[in-house]
């Protein structure tokens, strides 16, 4: 594959999915819950399966459906398991140790748990990773000392997994792991490279469409090694891609630089001034901000109407984006959304009956459906 002048990096997704770089949201000793301002509006009309698995369904308690709002996404587990959000036993305690508070997609998955927590009558613990060793270390410890019964959590730094998975195992806590599995808990999230090769495939049928020429083709991978997801979500998009539309290995560049949050755009654009010969342009974003901004420096540098960009996570930078500009305005179309605004309405459940004697039903992996947002359906999905 071509190789470019720079390299990028990531921000969050599905996700992604998920993953920018940021500071710490709180001291590590502080024993308090704390509440993530909205971020994302639930989904009003709920998208069809992506994939051929059980349905989750809805608790058919009606005091239930009247307290919280129960029209829940699809997902998948091989073995049909259903979470299903219910009045719990007791008031347990349930650490929740988020990936990286303050972005969008993080934001959305607190938003929810907390919701769902206050519905099923149990408390939340909770401690922001930050994206940090030391801190999801720190984390791990504060959820073990206050007495936590379970745990949700994200971490996402690679090569630590059985490091904090311990904490948690030792001290006997059932644990779920969103966005990255850990061993000894239950997996929830996106299979990334299947949700990557959903973004592909759009692409590549978008290419298709516009009459391309695949030799005269470039296809822009935006990605960061060394974080766990990251090679699924690189493969999985190249794949789509391919799939559908034929593109030279030679054509697709995967090494553009990208380390920090804000490094896209210039990087993009330098990749425009190396390549002055790039006829067409599809770009694969494995977050939404690395998608936008990668479409904005493809429109900065003259390929409106020549580049499509598509990403995941349905966060608010790309629903603006598909919400407030049309296609014949924007290189941006499309964002693969996994809906994180819904995460608590599974992970919560999950802990929860793990706890009240479930835990030998439940599956290894819960892979929740995935569903392309683009201007065609994004008022009826987010209408913001």
């Amino acid at each position: 594959m071509k190789t470019s002048t720079r390299w990028l990096r990531r921000t969050c997704l599905m996700a992604l999915a998920a993953l920018v770089f940021a500071a710490c949201g709180g001291d590590s000793g502080d024993d308090t819950t704390t509440m993530a301002p909205a971020t994302t509006m639930a989904p009003t009309t709920l998208p069809p399966t992506t994939q051929a698995a059980t349905t989750m369904a809805p608790d058919e308690d009606m005091e239930m459906e009247e307290e919280m709002d129960m029209d829940y996404p699809t997902a998948v587990s091989l073995e049909g398991y259903e979470a299903v959000a219910r009045p719990a036993t007791q008031r347990w305690k349930i650490g929740y140790g988020d990936g990286l508070s303050g972005i969008p997609f993080t934001d959305s998955v607190t938003d929810s748990i907390n919701e769902v927590a206050d519905a099923m009558g149990v408390d939340i613990v909770y401690c922001d990773n930050a994206y940090d060793q030391e801190k999801t270390v720190q984390c791990a410890e504060l959820i073990v000392s206050q007495g936590s019964d379970g745990v949700i959590f994200a971490n996402w730094i690679a090569g630590t997994e059985d490091l904090i998975t311990s904490i948690f195992l030792d001290a006997g806590l059932s644990c779920v792991a969103y966005d990255g599995p850990h061993p000894g808990c239950v997996a929830f999230g996106p299979d990334n490279y299947e949700a990557s090769r959903e973004a592909g495939r759009f692409l590549g049928r978008f290419a298709v469409e516009q009459g391309w020429d695949p030799a005269e083709t470039e296809l822009i991978v935006i990605w960061t090694p060394g974080v766990q997801v990251m090679a699924d979500r690189r493969e999985g998009s190249i794949a789509g891609v391919k799939e559908v539309f034929d593109i030279p290995d030679d054509n697709i560049h995967i090494d553009i630089p990208h380390e920090a949050a804000d490094d896209v755009l210039p990087n993009v654009t330098s990749w425009i001034t190396a390549n002055p010969g790039a006829k067409n342009v599809l770009c694969f974003g494995h977050s939404d901000q690395p998608g936008v901004d990668c479409a904005v420096a493809l429109e900065s540098g003259g390929f409106l109407g020549r580049a499509a960009a598509a990403s995941l996570g349905a966060s608010d930078e790309a629903l603006v984006d598909l919400r407030t500009r049309t296609d014949e305005e924007s290189v941006f179309k499309a964002t693969i959304s996994y809906f994180p605004e819904r995460y608590g309405e599974y992970l919560v459940p999950i802990v929860v009956d793990m706890l009240e004697g479930r835990a030998d039903e439940m599956p290894e992996r819960i892979i929740p459906a995935v569903e392309p947002v683009t201007r065609a359906n994004v008022m009826e999905l987010y209408p913001g």
